[in-house]
């Protein structure tokens, strides 16, 4: 085998055949270098144990590998699958011309070895520990839970937008309605609603580390009085006091009338006569101040002598204006109050967001119990792989690194694992800011790592492309601004692709197409940002009518590898920023006939124009004689009836009638098959598809009518009536969600369109052909979000000082960088890209403001660029370069694109000619206990219907047992007379557990009354309240409660293993009530079970032969009580079976007699497993004989206190041998033979 390559500190080209498993490492891989090959090869390494020190290899749930999306997982496992494939074949075949793979080959002598290695892997794949960052976290919470403290049963909200808008509106009641007037207007002017409020919040709702800086931003509300409302109000009131007098000293003291002070007093008059705290304008006490009128006198006018100036000019000069220290003041209350109360509603609700998981993991991991969590993670997952590395946050780098410590040697022990955090990513494309991406958590990162690897190849694009996308980028002395920590090195061409270019004319494209937009009126003139959009939107679709229509002809075609092929409409994206431009880029495109698919749009489908036409459908098919109705919805797009159709309705009684006959049917078709059905036959009886797809963009409108109708037909299934389905229909319109995925907008279709989509979306995916219009459009920042140069923490200034609003754009503009990039890196062969002398606003200036553009770094670094200098600073970075362009856009008129007709094709559907099993099966010990003996008809096996706190064991006494007291339990009416006659003509000694009711309800309520008691309650009377509250629930008389007390507080206080251990000692993070498990069974015949636990277990030995069907499938249960104590864990299980009168029948011989009567023994041995297959997962070093307390059945009619003997506790610990091989024969690994061995 290779030596391993050393590492080096800064960027060593990366081999993925000799780079060292262990450590933790940084791996940077530019656009289109093979990250996620390089993943792959990788994977193979750590499967196949190829390391120098030839450590054991690993198995695919020991390789942790991470990554931020679940599409990015799927795409992952499978890259993953595929390589592992390819490699295994090459095994076996013991050649490959794949470089890496022959070096496995070379490396591993042993190849039939290594290919069952992989066999088994590829095999395995879908247990493969391939995770979202979420749910990596999820799934360590659950599995650790005794040692994350995190409790089991809490619900992940997926969306928590309906619990931020709750509580948005929660605060803005609390902190608004009991304002004054003048608070609550200037509250007014700055959200107009609870949810514009939220809105301003939502960019650091979820930042975990946020710094708030409040510089002097009142902390409260009279605080902010104090110091802001009581000076104005105050000053307010002395000036309207001789309102006309002042007035008319400024208009005469000699002021300029084309200075503020002068231009601006009808604003501040106005003012001073209103309940506002801020003046309209550009008014403020500022301007008359004496200073400032001073400036602005006339040479003849003097100062106004009115004592409200020297009032004026005593006010104090406030560091933050009103308007802004008032948002800042309520922003932070906000942010405060907003969190907490979310965290309190999902606390009380046991819920947990995807930000919660990521928090709790982290607290875990710094908790007490935080090296036990760390060691166990670490036990489990060696190594890990963060994908997309560059996406992450510091919270999540928290996580990480908890868990993986920065390593600088390797595992020299062959028997150890090697243990090693690998992060991937490229810095260059870290472009998701607003999802919480930090990219100055991974220049943290970067800076403590072990080792620095980069890939330097671009396996994507053409030479030519990558020559530009280089040429380009390198023009800037620092091309991404953070240059020491994110620079830019040319990535070099594959070589394999030096040939691949887009053909037109029977010339080369030059890869880097540049369309410089001027000015009519003269080179020296700014283009407006809206007339630069239009115009490029205009040039970019007129572009594609060209090559499509010469691509029909033959004249533009691809070339790749010797061969060409016809460019097509697929092999062309543009990218845009916004959704506004994604809809201007298709309405030009649809004026060029060209069709065009936006992949970007994440709209709900109830703001659609076609909700609101279903919506107004649904009311006349519910009130087909109402005329207004029926009217609005004929009027609508989706009958496209043209004016003389809608008048022939007013004047022909004849046809309107038949309009009402129709809609009446449709009625009645909705009222007897469903909603979809009457929506189906509507559309095609009007031909409504047909139609739509004539129109501009028809294919959108009828998806759109087809998703609505597949939401209402599920929503059908909930509401009770077609009313309500319309009340709920017109409530989703209003309250429509971007956020639900149901409600998304679906693709309308995946043929051969031209592509839309957003940069942002974009990443990650290629395309032959890209244009990139708005290339030099941006955003400036107008808040003060940035991060702290020393401390690189976000941070949040209250204050909008001008330099944190410029440190906050410098950032913005740092990611406008990255955008760029990884817009160009899309491209394969070409890249149109728009630039023009822009200026946003009003401006008859000639200096653009390209200087805020990420094009405007690159070509000067953020200094200013005059219209005229623009064309000479492309020209001079160009160079003559042959991979770069430069010409105006297109902009003369075309004929509309015609797509050549396509020969009709026969489709005939496949037909299904294999076979279905249908042994797969949902049992439980219940189904397997049925019967003891053999019986003609063996009993089936489901029991997917069995539910937790429901005594399915007393059920089945009926059936299996000789009592014939318990032969009607199924039956409810007998059931409740059988309780009501037990019931009545008690005496007082009577109403005791003996004489309380048998049967299936009785038990179950004695479950219950178990499953909500806190254990370690001490108060009598609070234990006695609790029993009545349940009775009474219940139906029962209260006189059983003396009863029933006594039975719990018997059985919490009995000495379950004879000693000290006690139900009463038991807290509740310490137990764990109906626990549900599912255990897959490969195959289990009834035979081999016998056989096994027969020979292995006493009681099972006595009892009769099971007999069910084979089973195949998953083994269902749910166990009353998992609890910890010392260390040990223990299953238990109440009964509530019926014995006899007094504790003497219930003495071991006895309850061991019910225990082989009900199969019980079967039911323990069940949970038993389950439990050692739980605590194998979560225990590191498990060990079954040191961790495995036992079984506990506690027949709850006989135990009683101070005993003892121990009535009515049977005590059991199954021997391990028999677990194991129990283990062993459900997984299908204990063969036929073997079990019948025993």
């Amino acid at each position: 085998m290779r030596t391993d390559t050393p590492p080096l500190r800064h960027g060593q080209l990366l081999d993925a055949a000799t780079v060292p498993l262990t450590g933790t490492q940084l791996i940077e891989a530019s656009a289109g270098t093979g990250k996620t090959y390089t993943i792959a090869n990788l994977y193979l390494r750590m499967l196949l144990g190829h390391r120098k020190d030839k450590a054991k290899p690993l198995t695919v749930d020991q390789i942790l590998v991470v990554t931020f999306t679940e599409a990015a997982t799927a795409e992952l496992r499978d890259r993953i699958r595929q390589r592992s494939h390819e490699t295994r074949l090459a095994f076996l075949e013991n050649h490959s011309n794949d470089e890496f793979i022959s070096i496995l080959l070379s490396d591993i002598q042993n190849h039939e070895y290594a290919a069952q290695l992989l066999l088994n892997a590829e095999r395995q794949m879908d247990e493969a520990a391939i995770f979202t960052i979420h749910g990596f976290c999820q799934r360590m919470l659950k599995q650790h839970a005794f040692e994350s403290g995190i409790l089991f049963s809490s619900e992940l909200v997926t969306d928590e937008t309906s619990l931020q808008n709750t509580c948005a509106a929660d605060f803005w009641r609390r902190m608004f309605y009991p304002m004054e007037t003048e608070l609550a207007s200037l509250a007014r002017s700055l959200w107009k609603s609870p949810e514009t409020l939220l809105k301003n919040l939502k960019n650091v709702l979820h930042k975990h580390d946020l710094h708030i800086d409040d510089g002097t931003i009142p902390k409260d509300i009279p605080d902010f009085i104090d110091h802001y409302v009581t000076p104005t109000k105050r000053l307010k009131a002395l000036w309207k006091q001789e309102f006309n007098i002042i007035g008319n000293e400024l208009k005469t003291c000699g002021l300029m009338k084309n200075r503020k002070p002068f231009t601006q007093l009808k604003n501040m008059e106005a003012f001073i006569l209103s309940d506002q705290l801020i003046p309209e304008g550009n008014a403020s006490w500022d301007l008359y101040r004496k200073e400032s009128l001073q400036k602005d006198l006339k040479k003849t006018g003097s100062l106004p002598s009115h004592s409200i100036f020297s009032e004026i000019d005593g006010l104090p000069v406030q560091s933050v204006p009103l308007k802004t220290a008032f948002s800042g003041m309520v922003i932070k209350q906000a942010l405060t109050d907003i969190k907490q109360q979310m965290r309190e509603i999902k606390d009380m609700h046991h819920q947990l967001s995807f930000d919660d998981l990521l928090t709790n993991m982290a607290l875990a991991l710094e908790s007490s119990n935080g090296n036990q969590l760390k060691t166990a993670i670490q036990q489990q997952f060696p190594v890990a792989l963060i994908d997309e590395f560059q996406d992450t946050d510091p919270l999540q780098y928290r996580i990480f690194t908890h868990i993986y410590p920065l390593q600088t040697t390797l595992s020299k022990d062959p028997d150890v694992p090697p243990s090693g955090l690998f992060m991937i990513g490229d810095p260059k494309q870290a472009i998701y800011a607003f999802r919480g991406a930090d990219i100055f958590t991974y220049i943290h990162a970067k800076n403590q790592v072990h080792a620095t690897y980069t890939l330097g190849t671009n396996w994507r694009s053409g030479s030519s492309m990558v020559h530009a996308v280089n040429h380009l980028f390198e023009q800037a002395g620092s091309s991404f601004i953070y240059d020491k920590d994110i620079p830019f090195f040319p990535v070099n061409d594959s070589g394999v692709n030096a040939d691949k270019k887009l053909i037109h004319h029977d010339n080369p494209v030059p890869a880097g197409q540049i369309w410089l937009q001027g000015n009519p009126e003269g080179s020296d003139k700014i283009v407006t940002k809206g007339n630069y959009e239009h115009c490029m939107a205009q040039a970019t679709a007129l572009k594609i009518n060209e090559l499509m229509t010469d691509a029909d002809q033959g004249d533009c075609y691809i070339h790749i590898n010797g061969k060409q092929r016809p460019l097509e409409a697929r092999d062309i994206a543009v990218l845009v920023r916004t959704g506004e431009q994604g809809k201007l880029i298709r309405e030009v495109l649809a004026q060029q006939g060209i069709a065009s698919v936006y992949l970007s749009n994440k709209d709900s489908v109830f703001k659609c124009a076609e909700a609101k036409d279903i919506q107004r459908l649904l009311a006349a098919c519910l009130s087909p004689s109402h005329d207004r109705t029926l009217r609005a919805a004929l009027a609508c797009s989706l009958f496209n009836l043209d004016a003389a159709s809608l008048d022939q309705l007013n004047n022909d009684e004849q046809v309107w009638e038949s309009v009402m006959d129709e809609f009446t049917r449709y009625q009645d078709i909705w009222f007897r098959q469903g909603v979809f059905p009457m929506l189906h036959t509507l559309l095609f009886q009007r031909d409504i598809p047909q139609q739509l797809l004539l129109t501009p963009f028809g294919e959108r409108r009828l998806t759109n009518v087809m998703h609505l109708g597949e939401i209402l037909a599920s929503a059908a299934l909930e509401q009770e009536t077609p009313h309500a389905l319309l009340r709920w229909y017109s409530d989703q319109i209003t309250r429509a969600d971007d956020n639900n995925a149901e409600q998304q907008l679906h693709l309308e279709s995946e043929l051969n369109l031209v592509k839309i989509i957003t940069i942002h979306k974009s990443k990650g995916l290629e395309y032959n052909v890209v244009f990139l219009p708005f290339m030099c459009g941006w955003k400036q920042s107008k808040s003060a979000i940035y991060h702290d140069t020393d401390s690189h923490k976000m941070t949040l200034s209250l204050t909008d000082s001008p330099d944190e609003i410029a440190q906050a754009d410098n950032e913005r503009l740092a990611e406008d960088l990255r955008l760029l990039y990884v817009a160009l890196t899309r491209s394969v062969l070409c890249c149109y890209m728009g630039i023009a002398p822009i200026y946003s606003g009003n401006s008859k200036g000639t200096t653009t403001q390209l200087s805020k553009t990420a094009v405007g770094w690159l070509l000067k670094e953020g200094k200013d660029i005059e219209a005229e200098e623009l064309p000479m600073l492309l020209q001079s970075i160009i160079n003559s370069d042959s991979a770069f362009e430069i010409t105006a856009p297109p902009s003369l008129p075309i004929p509309p694109y015609i797509p050549p007709q396509q020969a009709d094709i026969r489709l005939d559907a496949l037909e299904f000619n294999g076979t279905i099993e249908k042994n797969w099966s949902v049992t439980s010990y219940s189904a397997l206990s049925r019967h003891n003996h053999r019986e003609d008809t063996p009993v089936a096996n489901d029991a997917s219907r069995e539910q937790p706190g429901v005594d399915m064991e007393v059920i089945s006494e009926g059936l299996i047992s000789d009592k014939t007291e318990m032969s009607d339990i199924n039956n409810e009416n007998q059931q409740e007379k059988t309780i009501v006659e037990s019931e009545k003509d008690h005496s007082d000694d009577e109403w005791s557990v003996f004489q309380f009711p048998k049967g299936a309800r009785p038990g179950t309520f004695l479950h219950t009354l178990f499953e909500h008691l806190d254990f370690q309650i001490q108060d009598q009377a609070t234990l006695e309240q609790y029993v009545l509250d349940h009775l009474q629930r219940e139906g029962y008389e209260e006189q059983w409660m003396p009863a029933i007390t006594r039975l719990l507080r018997n059985t919490l206080d009995a000495p379950l293993d004879g000693n000290k251990l006690r139900m009463n000692q038991l807290s509740p993070q310490q137990k764990k009530v109906e626990m549900e498990f599912f255990i897959p069974v490969e195959s289990l015949n009834s035979h081999s079970l016998n056989r096994l636990i027969q020979s292995s277990d006493p009681l099972s030995k006595n009892a009769g032969n099971l007999d069910f069907w084979d089973v195949k499938g998953m083994l269902k249960g749910f166990i009353d009580l998992t609890f910890e104590h010392d260390g040990h864990w223990y299953v238990l299980d109440y009964k509530s079976n019926w014995l006899g009168d007094s504790p003497e029948d219930y003495i071991c011989d006895a309850m061991k007699k019910a225990m082989i009567d009900h199969r019980y023994d079967l039911q323990y041995q069940i949970y038993s497993l389950a439990l050692h297959r739980l605590l194998r997962q979560r225990i590191p070093n498990y060990d079954y004989e040191q961790h495995f307390g036992g079984v506990f059945y506690l027949f709850l009619r006989g135990i009683t206190d101070n005993d003892p003997i121990g009535h009515g506790i049977f005590n059991a610990r199954p021997d391990k041998q028999l677990i194991e091989r129990l283990d062993s024969l459900f997984a299908g690994k204990l063969p036929y033979r073997a079990a019948h061995r025993l």
